[in-house]
């Protein structure tokens, strides 16, 4: 046989030697912050996150924040006297003016040349006896805000962080839109009512995602995209350019609207579909964020590979109650209760002495927009590149110099040597709140973001904006008051007094966060971190056995299978377990 036959038989003959399978190697995350490494804990798509709900913050602060400057703001007043001759009437009216209009004006309206900006006050003439329905617009908005974060934080528990994003963006759009054809202070209120429910709906369970979507490293700068200082300043720029309020929504929905879109592209928390079971949707998720697309990290999940960090726990109907639940949660959002109330006291402060000089709303508000703009960078620098530098350390020092200089405000009021709107007060309340705002309120929705799991963590949110909201109604209807009282330096002493508790408690009760890796089930909330509790080799190995486990019954039940349809076509078999194909060992006999 020659050299070429020999060859090509060896090319003909059939070989029986089995194929080697393509060994795998098998990835196994025991939690959430390993699956964020490996997609990318702050990439493409996180950053696209932030700058939407930056550019989206534009709309929600000219919606929310309206009638605390621009649509207050009074404008002068024409008076038409008996005898058909007019006299100008400058504001802000007070009793005096007011009985002189009642007794003398036959028509009343508004002087709008040379006007900085026409508001509600001068549309619907908002003055004297009507003075305080500006106060009742301003509790409407409150109080549905704070509808719209408790529904919205049990939506987002039950139904998804992004499920009604799209459609309530569109909503706020168009509601904001509606409010330009109200005839009456009663239909505007009604209008921004609902629009403020819908951004309360929103807001909470927009921050919970945010949160979720980065590792505990970069959560300090996603919480950033919620502070206001660009939006502040485009408002600003807005009202300039319109000067006045059905112009102004128009354009600040025309300048909001194209971003819109950008919530279609939003994906859901997959920490929550991993924590709610759903793990073949979390693993879509997770692949869509590791793509090309958007972060490009090459990496691909399975379930088998998230199935390790699913706890298995009862799913049941989380509400406001489980906040207070075990021992651990019901102590920490009583912390949380003390605290909002604290921030919203000195927030609203800055609301009725500051900006409640109305002396020109467009600049006060480019102001509040500057000087928020500073703060949160400092913040973000020093947490990034200071680990020492912890959520606690930020919660107790911020308090503790809004505590100092709101007592310098009341000994200079108490005495006698300023008075409650004088330039050194106003000074000292909006230095006390930018840190309030831009140091105090960062770390508080961070505590918050590690002390509750997963499975309750937007009804935290929830809860938590809801407070925020009844301490500005309480502001509106006690601060407020008192600013005008015999006893001015009361609008003072009660924010110093919250601050004063909120450090006491802090410092004995709150535990230090940074760096800890967030909870996902309840028995975590109570128990804490299983993976703090075992060493992390040994959460590989039991995460390893379980699957190992989940493979070898798969195997057991397909050699089962087998064993039985073989049995049915006449064959003996020795053995379920050691039952093979026929071209694979003599275990099966032929009758």
């Amino acid at each position: 046989m020659s050299e070429f036959e020999e060859v090509e038989l060896k090319q003909i003959r059939p070989t029986y030697a089995k194929k080697r399978k393509e060994k795998k190697d098998v990835v196994f995350y025991t939690n959430f912050e390993e699956v964020l490494q490996k997609i990318g804990a702050f990439g493409p798509y996180q950053i696209f996150c932030f700058i939407v709900i930056l550019y989206a913050s534009i709309e929600w602060a000219g919606n929310s924040t309206f009638m605390h400057l621009l649509g207050s703001f009074e404008p002068d007043w024409n008076c038409t006297l008996a005898n058909n001759q007019t006299v100008i009437i400058t504001a802000p009216t007070h009793d005096d003016t007011c009985n002189f209009i009642k007794q003398n004006c036959t028509n009343l309206a508004p002087v709008k040349q040379n006007l900085e900006f026409f508001s509600i006050v001068g549309q619907f003439q908002l003055i004297c006896d009507d003075s305080d329905k500006v106060e009742y617009i301003e509790v409407i908005m409150a109080g549905s805000s704070l509808i719209g974060s408790i529904i919205g934080g049990h939506m987002g528990d039950h139904f998804g962080r992004q499920t009604i994003f799209f459609t309530g963006e569109l909503l706020i759009i168009i509601t904001s839109m509606m409010c330009t054809a109200a005839q009456s202070w009663i239909a505007f209120s009604v209008i921004q009512g609902v629009n403020c429910f819908l951004y309360g709906v929103i807001e909470t369970t927009s921050l919970t995602m945010m949160v979720e979507f980065t590792s505990n490293k970069f959560r300090v700068i996603m919480v950033n995209a919620f502070q206001w200082p660009i939006a502040y300043m485009t408002i600003a720029l807005i009202a300039w350019l319109t000067q006045g309020w059905q112009v102004y929504f128009v354009f600040l929905n025309l300048v909001s609207s194209p971003l819109a879109i950008g919530f279609m592209l939003f994906l859901e928390s997959p920490r929550w579909l991993i924590a709610r079971n759903d793990l073949s949707e979390a693993c879509e998720v997770l692949n869509d964020i590791a793509h090309q697309r958007w972060n490009n990290t090459k990496a691909r999940f399975t379930t088998k590979d998230i199935s390790a960090i699913h706890k298995q726990e009862k799913q049941g109907f989380y509400w406001f109650y489980h906040l207070f639940s075990t021992k651990r949660l019901a102590k920490q959002s009583c912390l949380q209760i003390i605290s909002v109330l604290t921030y919203a006291m000195v927030s609203n402060t800055y609301l009725f002495t500051v900006a409640g000089l109305h002396d020109s709303p467009i600049i006060s508000t480019l102001i509040d927009g500057v000087l928020r703009l500073f703060i949160p960078i400092i913040i973000v620098i020093f947490d990034l590149m200071v680990p020492s530098f912890g959520r606690k350390i930020q919660f107790l020092g911020s308090l503790v110099i809004e505590g100092i200089l709101f007592g310098v405000v009341i000994a200079l009021v108490a005495t006698g040597t300023c008075t409650y709107d004088s330039k050194a007060v106003n000074i000292l309340v909006i230095v006390t709140t930018m840190i309030n705002d831009c140091i105090f309120w960062i770390n508080i929705v961070q505590i918050t973001t590690q002390r509750y799991p997963t499975v309750i963590r937007c009804v935290a949110f929830g809860f938590l904006h809801s407070f925020r909201h009844i301490g500005a109604i309480i502001g509106f209807l006690i601060l407020k008051p008192l600013l005008t009282s015999t006893w001015p330096v009361g609008a003072f002493v009660i924010p110093e007094a919250m601050i004063v508790l909120t450090i006491l408690v802090g410092f004995f009760f709150q535990p230090e966060t940074k760096g800890k890796a967030l909870m996902d089930q309840m028995v975590e909330a109570n128990y804490g971190r299983l993976e703090n509790e075992l060493p992390r080799a040994l959460m590989r190995l039991a995460a390893g056995h379980r699957v190992d486990q989940s493979e070898t019954r798969q195997q057991h039940r397909k050699d089962m299978e087998s064993a039985k349809a073989a049995e049915l076509m006449g064959k003996k078999v020795s053995s379920p377990w050691v039952f093979k194909e026929k071209d694979s060992g003599p275990n099966v006999k032929e009758d």
